[in-house]
Parts: C-alpha cells; structure tokens; sequence
C-alpha cells in the first residue's frame, strides 16, 4: 500500500476516533466555550450588535451556525467544529511534512501523531486553537513552496526560447500562489487574531532565509511576499472594517491589549475583569465575558517609566521560564516532586519536552554551520516556532496555556527528525523522536476515549437540571471554582440566565444588590458561611456537590 493510500485510511480512522471521543466528552465545558456558543447564537439569529466583538476571532462561531440552524444544541455544534478543526489539522500537517520533504517513514509517522493528538485537543477544550494550528500550517507550508518555486529571472536565463513561454506562465501561476499563501493566512487571522502579526513575522523570516545567497532573486521573492501579503489583506480587511466601525476606531482585535494589561503591575494584573468583579451584562447577553473589550481594564505601558519597564522585562523572563519548562524533558522531575510517578515520565516524554531539545540542537546546528540555512530546508521550521513564541512573551501566559502552542507541534516534528537525522545519522535517533512524540499522544488519546474528568462541568449540567426543574432561576452569580472552570458560569451559560460575575469579598448583600437570585459558592468559604447566616438566602438541599454550596434567595 503506497503512502496516499495510507493516509487515506488514515483520514478515516481519525474520523471515528474524532467521533467516540466528541460524544464520550459532549458534557465537556470551559469558559471560551461559553463565549464563542453564544456568539455562534447571535449569529444565528442575526443578533450581529452582540455578535461582533474584536476579542475573540469570528470563524469557530461562523462555522457553528449552520448547525445551530439546522437545529443542533450549542455543545454539539461546537463538539462538531472541534472535530473538522482536527481535521485541518492533520491536513497541515501532512502539508508542512510534504513542503518540508521528509522521508516517507518520517512522514507517516508524524501524520499518525499529529492525527493522535488532534483527538485529545479537539475535546480538551473548545477554542480556535486548534483550528488555527491547521490553518498556519497550511499558510507556512504554501509559504515554504512559495519561496522555494522556480524564479522567472532564473528560467528566462537558462532555458531556450521555445521554453521560455513556459516559464513565464509558471510564474503567473507562481502569482496566484502567492495569492492563495495570503488567503490562508488570512483565514488564521479569521480563526484567531494572534495569526495576523504571526503572518508578517513567519513570512518575513522565511523570505530572509530565502533571499539569503540569491541576490538575483531577491526582486522577484519580494513581489511573492508582497503578494502574499496582499492576499491576506483582502481576506482580513473586511473584517476589520467591521471592528473598527464598531468601536470608532481602527481595531483587528482587542485580545492583546487585554493580554498586556492583565500582565500588568499591580493587584489587578492576571485577573479578567468578567470573573472578578460583580457587574451587570450588556443586555441580551449571558455574561460579560462575551465582550470584555468593554470592562475597564488598567492599562499600561512599559515606556512610561523604569519601573514598568522592569516589570515588562521581568514579565518577559517570566514566559521565557514558562516555554523553557514547556521544553525541558526534565521539568517534571526538578519541579514535580509531589506528582506520582506515572506523571512524572510522562512529563519527561511529553511532546513538548524531548523535541524541545531538537530545536536546541537545530539552534546549534545552524549557528555551527550558517550555510545550512540554504541547504537545510528542515532549519527554516524554525521561524514559525520562534515567531510563535516572541508573540507571546510580553503578555500574559500561564502555565496551563501551552494550547497557544498547538501550531508549533508539525515544526517541531521537522526540526526533531532533521536535528537528530542530520546531527547524529543514526537510526536509534530517530526512534527516540518517535517516542517523545507518540508515548504521551497516545496516552492522552485514551484519555479522550474514555472522557476526560470535568467536575466543574458535571456539577454545572446538574445545577442547571435542577434549577430548571424548580422554576426560573433567575440571574446567578458566583465561580463555583472546581477543577474543569467555574460552575457558576457554566449553569448560566446551560439555563441561559444572566451571570454577574463574582467578587470573593462580596456578601450576602452585595450579591443581593447587584440582582442575584442564585449564588454558587465553595463549600466552608467564608462567602459560603456568610450566606448561610444570613436569612435572605437558604442552600439548595440536597446538595449538588460536596465542595460547593448552592445558595437561593428566599425574598426575592
């Protein structure tokens, strides 16, 4: 069986594995969720005053849609998106491994792991991420190509005149190439906006690289880039035509200047204004956290004296310290002690852990030998991966969020096969990248299959349940943190009421000030004993959990 046939099948096996792990996880909630299902649902009913927000992108929603309308609940909508999102991603790639001309064993090998972990994430949360992981693979492997074709100026000079026809129509063709390079970038704009200055960082390194030792061709590789840029512009124009007429002025998004100031000095800093603060949602919405480009952030600058400015860079060292943890095979050892030991190795063979010495040795690699940037096409893998990551270090980033690194995984799996295929030449090598890569993907694909333990989305579905069958709960309010998210905004988003938010210094009267009728609250809080002394409010009996409390207004 030849490799297309292979992959092939390997498409369809994905599919039902992308199948039993959406439906063994269909309860499966985290606070984006809520966002872009409700979003998708305005849309859907031509709400678009409260469906246009620069904060999070609009293509998961918009894919969601034509499923709300054909009648499909939010959670299944979004379980299905999830699902295509994984297969754009194994889609990517397969085409960063082709661009990247890897060896058939090396390319079905990363096919099948890319396939494997798209299972897992496309349940572990519902998020663009994923879906921009394929997209950018798809923009950079064009990109590769593009750079990579055949110059016109070359073909003119050194072919005959009866062929010279044939050459200039190749590099027309070569110009709706270039074309198509933006339209993907641009559609991972639509997915997420950080794609957008990842576009002009990636494409710009890769143009670099190319020109690099072809002075003659640096003419025609600038008109490629250029082109390419064109094309995403004519794909994120509209859109953020739409964003700056909606706040006044020009906008592509809102999410990194909340990123910044929520990096910020100061007690606010890393705290969304929607989870912390009592408040009331714009009308119509279910929570604030739908829009928060409309809360009143602290923001910052880090040029406005020596202070912020040490604070920017300790915030960046910070990140750095992050990502190198992210990278080190070794981390779960040095800072785990107080994981079991099942945890531990499987944090020493995480995908980001071992292949994280790959981008070293590429690192080392190319600093030893610069010609291997020309004659090494597997070193350019190394642009995406670092402009992802200079993207991220002066904003808020925290350990849990290595999602924002979905796009990296098919480059890393270049720069690991290319590392130690060209570094060391021996077979064993390769069979340590393989493991790296696949022992953790397949764990956390068992994981997917059976479901992943979500308490906070378990306790929400029968919070709601019960609050539906007892009436009109009206607006809640309160985290109900457990592991998974907060339960509190979780049953708002499921009964469709209004959540206020939460304040952990806020009582009995602050909640029934601001208008709750129902309170979520952690078992033995001081917020939980407050609510209980206090006549206004009585517990909901039985309770709906041992580590939360569930509080309703008697005089409303």
């Amino acid at each position: 069986m030849n490799v297309r046939h292979q992959l092939r099948w390997l498409f369809a096996v994905q599919a039902v594995l992308l199948a039993v792990a959406a439906w063994r996880n269909l309860h499966q909630l985290n606070p984006d969720a809520v966002a872009y299902c409700r979003i998708a649902g305005y849309y859907a009913a031509g709400q678009t005053e409260l469906a246009v927000t620069g904060y999070w992108g609009p293509l998961v929603s918009w894919l969601m849609v034509p499923l709300l309308k054909a009648g499909a609940v939010p959670l299944v909508a979004a379980r299905v998106v999830m699902a295509f999102s994984g297969v754009v991603f194994l889609a990517g790639a397969l085409s960063v491994f082709r661009s990247f001309r890897l060896p058939n064993v090396a390319l079905r090998t990363g096919a099948c792991i890319a396939a494997v972990w798209s299972v897992f994430w496309s349940v572990r949360h519902i998020t663009p991420d994923l879906l921009l992981a394929g997209l950018v693979a798809l923009a950079v492997s064009a990109t590769v190509k593009m750079f990579l074709a055949p110059c016109r100026r070359l073909a003119v000079a050194v072919l005959p005149d009866a062929k010279r026809e044939g050459a200039a129509i190749a590099s027309r063709r070569h110009a709706r190439h270039a074309i198509a390079v933006g339209v993907w970038w641009g559609l991972a704009y639509l997915a997420k906006a950080v794609a957008l200055p990842l576009a002009l960082l990636t494409t710009a390194g890769l143009a670099v690289l190319a020109m690099s030792g072809r002075r003659e061709l640096r003419a025609e590789l600038a008109a490629r880039l250029g082109l390419a840029w064109l094309g995403t512009a004519l794909v994120a124009a509209p859109w953020i035509a739409v964003l700056s007429l909606h706040y006044g002025q020009f906008t592509f998004s809102t999410t990194g200047p909340i990123a910044h100031a929520l990096a910020g000095p100061g007690e606010q800093a890393g705290h969304h204004r929607a989870m912390t603060t009592l408040h009331q949602p714009d009308a119509g919405r279910v929570t604030q956290w739908e829009e928060p480009s409309r809360m009143a952030y602290v923001r910052w600058s880090p040029f406005a004296g020596g202070e912020n400015f040490r604070h920017q860079l300790a915030v960046v060292g910070d990140n750095i310290g992050i990502c190198w943890d992210w990278l080190n095979p070794w981390r779960a050892w040095l800072t785990g002690a107080e994981l079991p030991l099942w945890r531990r190795w499987l944090g020493t063979f995480d995908v980001l852990g071992i292949s994280g010495l790959a981008v070293l040795i590429a690192g080392g690699c190319m600093v030893k030998c610069r010609r291997c940037l020309r004659r090494q096409r597997w070193c350019w893998a190394l642009v995406p991966v670092v402009a992802l990551g200079a993207l991220y270090l002066p904003f808020f980033v925290m350990a849990e969020d290595n999602r924002y690194f979905f796009p990296a995984l098919p480059f890393l799996w270049v720069l690991a096969v290319g590392a130690w295929g060209w570094s060391a030449r021996v077979r064993a090598g390769f069979g340590v990248v393989n493991y790296s890569f696949a022992v953790p993907a397949m764990i956390w694909l068992a994981a997917a299959l059976a479901g992943i333990p979500n308490q906070a989305s378990h306790v929400a579905h029968d919070l709601a349940a019960r609050l539906q069958a007892s009436g009109q709960p009206g607006p809640l309010a309160g985290s109900g943190l457990l592991p998974g998210g907060r339960s509190g905004i979780y049953t708002a988003f499921l009964l469709g009421e209004r959540w206020l938010g939460d304040d952990v210094l806020a009582g009995p009267a602050e909640f029934a000030s601001a208008g709750a009728r129902v309170v979520v609250s952690r078992r033995g809080s001081q917020q939980a004993e407050s609510l209980a002394r206090d006549s206004r409010w009585r517990p909901v009996e039985p309770a709906i959990s041992v580590s939360l409390q569930v509080f309703v207004r008697a005089h409303p």
